[in-house]
């Protein structure tokens, strides 16, 4: 997902602690120290860090050295911080304003602005498999530029990194974007004069939304897009009838579609308005978010992979009491109503928002000097507080896909200042059921699964069943394993029978995960289940339970009735001077079957779009003599 910014505040936490939220599963969280993740030294100047995977993070930050400054980066894995390295090896002069965009292949990348012969340069550095950074890249025009603001990056799924930033040149500015490809030359874009404060955000497939503010033409905000493919399309503006803010917020989906946030001026103030983006780059009506008649401030944007929207932003409500508010859309849906995500504050804070594909919400603030998340997991309960420590620096946060929060911030101290980083741990385990197969060789056999969470581990997991005999539904849902901490089980299935299982996890901090996919399996009909005449029945030893039935004369017939499924197989033995079969469903021939050649096999017949009931008849059409055997038939849901 994306990074946010914010040049307010720092976190300052015992290193070491695991502080667990409230104990309701859906309201859990667990918040993880990772304390002085930067060493001590000058006061850092900026801050920012990104997510990947789930439980990682980079932060970057640049601090003053002898001999001018440096930018330095630290690694997370599993929640754990790493060592800081430097990312410029030397002292540069006045470098600030880091940016960090990541992606969840492992691909990261640090930007910051760099004053070079007395003008302002863009640079960036990417992260290498040998665990170094590759060196500075130029990542704006050599000439021509004399002061950058305003720096946005974002990082999509092939690692092509995406800038933003406001560029003054003799006294005109204009929003340029540049387009960094591994391995790759920079792309650079100016667009018009008179604009400003460029926001931008990348997804996984390439497709890059940009919005920015411009007085050419009396107040406006443009929103463009780009892909891996296509350049910049021609800005389009907001729909707004009145004065627009210059600070706007634009956030994309997995599937292409994104969000541009304004502030949208009415007599009482500004108002929160919300422009939806298709993929394809075309914008819709502006959404009145905010209530009317309350004037907003830093107002925020924040869009889930699956788009999932949350704007939030502060108020000075009843002439007593600022307030901070966020409303939720899921996606394809309008805007729920306004809820107080914090009931008090000193002010009108700056904040920032996240949420995720499951509507958990978290707001980052500083209140009262000390670095404070607002959160919950369910919109149906209040938001709680976790109090990340005393802030009096910059700080930044971002949320990975499945929920959890990275926060890092600088915690000013003279030569003993540093960057402080924590982690909220919002989502539960992951969970995946790793075994049975899609049928199995005996009634009994082993279920196993694995989960994993990455912060705070799991405490335990349960796992479900489901079950349909081969002439049947499925009846509800049963418990197979309540609170186990194992990851395997035996389990006693009977013939015939599928069975579906999932698994769901919590971790320590309380969170419920995500139930897993279902995973199903098909105990086999014996060959005994099928009736006929004149056949014979014997003991085979390595038959499936070890009986077969076998016939030599031509016309001889099997059948079952009643059968509902959804996939069918026939098990057989194949022999030397093997036979031939053919198998009907419901009088519809499904397939013919040579049995010549050698050991077992398990042939499909026929893959249904969903389960039919029917007859299914075998009947041996090869001359008498030659060998038929019928091992099983596997009728799956």
């Amino acid at each position: 997902m994306r990074t946010q910014l914010l040049g307010l505040t720092a976190a300052a936490l015992a290193a070491g602690t695991l502080s667990l939220g409230v104990a309701t599963p859906a309201q859990a969280v667990g918040g993880i120290d990772g304390g002085n993740i930067s060493g001590s030294g000058d006061v850092p100047n900026s801050v920012d860090v990104a997510a990947f995977g789930s439980g990682d993070a980079v932060a970057a930050w640049a601090r003053e050295v002898p001999g001018g400054t440096k930018v330095y980066a630290a690694i997370a894995t599993d929640g754990v911080w790493g060592a800081a390295k430097a990312v410029t090896a030397a002292a540069v002069t006045d470098a600030h304003d880091v940016r960090v965009a990541a992606n969840d292949a492992g691909d990261l990348a640090v930007v910051w602005n760099q004053t070079t012969g007395g003008e302002h340069k863009v640079r960036g550095s990417r992260y290498l498999p040998n665990g170094s950074w590759d060196g500075s890249t130029l990542l704006s025009p050599a000439v021509d530029v004399e002061t950058v603001e305003w720096i946005d990056a974002a990082i999509d799924g092939a690692g092509r990194v995406h800038l933003a930033y406001e560029a003054e040149n003799d006294g005109a500015h204009r929003v340029s974007a540049t387009m960094w490809a591994k391995g790759g030359t920079p792309q650079f874009t100016t667009f018009g004069a008179h604009t400003f404060r460029p926001s931008i955000d990348a997804n996984p497939a390439g497709d890059v939304l940009m919005s920015y503010f411009t007085d050419d033409d009396g107040d406006q905000v443009m929103v463009t897009r780009r892909n891996a493919s296509v350049g910049w399309l021609g800005p389009k503006p907001v729909l707004w009838n009145g004065d627009l803010s210059e600070e706007t917020v634009a956030r994309l989906a997995d599937d292409g579609r994104g969000a541009v946030l304004v502030g949208g001026w009415e007599d009482a103030g500004a108002r929160a308005v919300v422009t939806r983006v298709d993929a394809a780059g075309g914008l819709g009506g502006g959404e009145l978010v905010s209530p009317i008649g309350v004037g907003t401030a830093f107002r925020d944007l924040s869009v889930s992979p699956n788009g999932t929207m949350q704007v939030t932003w502060t108020a000075f409500e009843n002439g007593t009491t600022y307030v901070i508010r966020s409303a939720v859309a899921k996606p394809n849906q309008t805007f729920g109503g306004a809820g107080v995500a914090e009931p008090k504050t000193v002010t009108n804070q700056r904040h920032l928002n996240l949420v995720s594909d499951r509507t958990a919400q978290v707001i980052v603030h500083n209140d009262a000097e000390k670095l404070t998340l607002r959160h919950r997991t369910n919109p149906v309960f209040l938001f709680n507080e976790y109090d990340a420590g005393a802030t009096d620096g910059p700080f930044a946060a971002d949320m990975d896909r499945e929920g959890n929060v990275v926060a890092a911030g600088i915690v000013e101290n003279g030569f003993s200042s540093y960057v402080e980083a924590d982690f909220l741990d919002v989502a539960g385990p992951i969970a995946q059921v790793t075994a049975p197969g899609t049928s199995v060789s005996s009634p009994g056999f082993d279920v196993a699964w694995n989960v994993t969470d990455s912060l705070s581990g799991v405490k335990s997991s349960d796992v479900m069943v489901r079950s349909a005999a081969w002439n049947g539904g499925f009846g509800g849902q049963q418990v197979m394993a309540n609170n186990t901490t194992t990851t395997a089980q035996a389990f006693a299935g009977t013939f015939g029978s599928t069975y579906c299982f999932e698994v769901q996890g919590v971790d320590m901090a309380g969170n419920l995960g995500f139930r897993s996919g279902e995973r199903c399996t098909t105990v086999p009909l014996d060959d005994t289940a099928l009736t006929g005449k004149k056949w014979k029945r014997i003991a085979q030893a390595g038959a499936f339970n070890d009986t077969a039935t076998t016939a030599k004369k031509k016309g001889r017939k099997l059948a079952l009735s009643g059968i509902q499924a959804k996939h069918l197989s026939l098990m057989v033995t194949k022999a030397k001077k093997g036979g031939k079969i053919k198998v009907t469903w419901n009088g519809t021939l499904l397939k013919k079957i040579s049995l010549k050649g050698t050991g077992r096999a398990t042939v499909a017949l026929a893959d249904f779009a969903g389960v039919q009931g029917g007859t299914l008849k075998i009947k041996v059409i090869s001359k008498n003599g030659r060998k038929v055997t019928i091992d099983g038939l596997v009728a799956a849901k």
